[in-house]
């Protein structure tokens, strides 16, 4: 199913698929006051009101968070081992 989505300024972009309009807002490239809506309903909803993307934003910050963590792990544990070497 194809959707259409309507920026603020009134442009329209037509999506061809729920997966490629999950990528376009996961990408950061649809905000979530943009308007989108499937080629069959009539009414727009905002893109962050949609069901279908919800959330999708949040997991890919926190598997920022979570790299961010690991990487901090792991500078203090090679800190702890150069300290214990010496």
């Amino acid at each position: 199913m194809r959707y259409r989505v309507k920026n603020a300024e009134g442009e329209e972009l037509i999506v061809p698929s729920l997966r490629d309009l999950h990528r376009l807002y996961t990408d950061g490239f649809l905000s979530d006051d943009d308007l989108v809506r499937s080629e069959r309903a009539t009414a727009w909803v905002r893109a962050g009101a949609m069901p279908a993307l919800h959330g999708v934003r949040e997991i890919k910050s926190d598997m920022k968070k979570m790299a961010l963590l690991l990487a901090a792990a792991i500078a203090v544990a090679i800190g702890i081992g150069i300290l214990l070497a010496l």
